[in-house]
C-alpha cells in the first residue's frame, strides 16, 4: 500500500508531513548510527545486527509515524502552544514506529510467518545470512534466535528515543504521555498473548466467545499502538489538553479496529501480491478472529464443529487442500459480508467521534482522507 502524501494530505500540507516523516528517519538513523558506533569496540558482529534492525523497517510505509504527524499539525503542533517541538515530536514518532517494528518482528516468530511487506521475516533473513556464508549449525534456529534479540533492541531504543523526547517536559501532558507510551507496550504485549493463547482453550467453538475474544485481541494488540496511540500522541504534542487527545484516541482505537478486521480478511482470504504475507496462515495456525467467529456462528452445529475441528489441525497434511476448505466455508457462510458491515461501522463511528474534535473542517478532512488510506484494501 502506497501513501500519496500530496493527494492524502494535501489539506494540512503535503510538504510539512513529507518533513515530518523526514525529521523522524534522521532522528532514527542519527540515533542507530551513534549506538554503532558505540559498540564499534566489538567488531563486525553488531553491523550484522543493525542490518536486521534495517532488514525489519524494509518496506514500511510508516503508517504510525504519519498519523502522529498529522495529528500534531492538525492541532497546531508548530504554533507556540505545543508541549513538544517538531524535533521532539519526531523523535517520539520514530521511537513508536520502532516499537511498531518490534511488534511486528515478534509477530512473524510467533506466527511462523517466512514474508513481511513481500519479503523475508527477519528470523527467516537471519536463517538465509546463516545459509548463504556456510556457518555451522542449524540456520532456522540461529534466524529465531537472532530475530527475537533484534525485536528486544528495538524496543529497548524505543523506550530511549521516547524518554530523549519528554526530557525536561513536565506537568500534567507530560504524565498523560508517559501513561500513553506506558499502556500502549503493556496492552500490546497483552494482546499478542491473547493472540497465542486463545486458539487452545476449551470452549472455543462458542462463537459469541469467539467473537468478543477476537474484540478484545485485536483492540489491544493492534487499535491501540497503531491508530489511536499515534493519533492521541500527536495531539498532546501539539498542545491538546488530555480530553481533547482523548477524543483521537477514540477516533484512532475505531479505525484502528476496522483496519484489523480488514487485515484478518486480506489473510484468510486476499492475494498476497497485496498484503506481502502469505494467505491462509492464520487459518492454518488455528487463530480464532473475528471472521472465523462470524463464521461459526452462521454454520450450523454439526458444521460448526467440523469448521472448529479443521481450524487445529495446523500442518497436519493436506494443508493446502484443507485452507481452500476453509476458505470456501467462510465464503459460503455469509461470514465475509457481516465483517463488512463491522468495518464499515467503526468506520462511520471513527468519523462521528472525529466530529466532536477541536479540530478545524480541512484537519477532521486530512484525518478521514488517511483513514481511508488506511482501509483501502492493500495494507502496509
Amino acid at each position: 500500500m502506497r501513501c500519496d502524501t500530496a493527494r492524502l494530505v494535501g489539506v494540512v500540507g503535503a510538504d510539512q508531513i513529507d518533513g515530518f516523516v523526514r525529521q523522524a528517519e534522521y532522528e532514527r538513523d542519527a540515533h542507530l548510527a551513534q549506538t554503532l558506533k558505540r559498540l564499534a569496540m566489538y567488531g563486525p558482529l553488531p553491523i550484522m545486527g543493525f542490518a536486521g534492525v534495517n532488514h525489519a523497517r524494509s518496506g514500511s510505509n510508516l503508517v504510525v509515524t504519519k498519523l502522529i504527524g498529522l495529528s500534531y499539525l492538525a492541532h497546531g503542533g508548530t504554533g507556540p502552544q505545543a508541549l513538544l517541538t517538531p524535533r521532539r515530536m519526531a523523535l517520539a514518532a520514530t521511537a513508536h514506529e520502532m516499537f511498531q517494528d518490534a511488534a511486528l518482528v515478534h509477530d512473524d516468530l510467533m506466527d511462523r510467518s517466512n514474508t513481511r511487506r513481500g519479503r523475508r521475516s527477519l528470523h527467516r533473513y537471519y536463517a538465509g545470512v546463516h545459509e548463504e556464508s556456510n556457518w555451522l549449525g542449524e540456520p532456522a534456529r540461529m534466524g529465531r534466535c537472532l530475530a527475537l534479540m533484534i525485536g528486544d533492541c528495538l524496543l529497548a531504543a524505543s523506550g530511549d528515543l521516547f524518554y530523549e523526547a519528554l526530557d525536561a517536559i513536565h506537568g500534567e501532558m507530560a504524565d498523560y504521555l508517559v501513561a500513553l507510551h506506558q499502556t500502549t507496550r503493556v496492552e500490546q504485549l497483552m494482546g499478542q498473548s491473547f493472540d497465542t493463547i486463545l486458539p487452545y482453550l476449551p470452549g472455543m467453538e462458542d462463537p459469541d466467545k469467539v467473537i468478543q475474544n477476537a474484540l478484545d485481541t485485536l483492540r489491544a494488540k493492534t487499535a491501540r499502538y497503531l491508530a489511536g496511540t499515534p493519533l492521541a500522541l500527536g495531539a498532546a504534542g501539539a498542545g491538546a489538553n488530555r480530553a481533547e487527545a482523548d477524543i483521537m484516541m477514540n477516533v484512532g482505537l475505531a479505525l484502528g479496529e476496522a483496519y484489523q478486521l480488514k487485515d484478518d480478511l486480506v489473510g484468510a482470504l486476499g492475494d498476497p501480491e497485496l498484503s506481502g504475507k502469505p494467505v491462509g496462515q492464520d487459518l492454518i495456525d488455528g487463530k480464532r478472529t473475528v471472521l472465523v467467529g462470524l463464521t461459526l456462528r452462521l454454520l450450523e452445529l454439526k458444521e460448526r464443529r467440523a469448521f472448529a475441528g479443521a481450524l487445529l489441525r495446523g500442518d497436519a497434511p493436506p494443508v493446502e487442500a484443507r485452507v481452500r476448505h476453509l476458505q470456501a466455508v467462510i465464503q459460503a457462510s455469509g461470514a465475509v459480508e457481516e465483517l463488512e458491515e463491522m468495518i464499515a461501522g467503526r468506520r462511520q463511528q471513527a468519523f462521528e467521534i472525529l466530529d466532536s474534535s477541536v479540530l478545524d473542517v480541512s484537519g477532521r478532512q486530512a484525518v478521514r482522507e488517511m483513514a481511508d488510506w488506511l482501509l483501502a484494501p492493500a495494507r502496509a
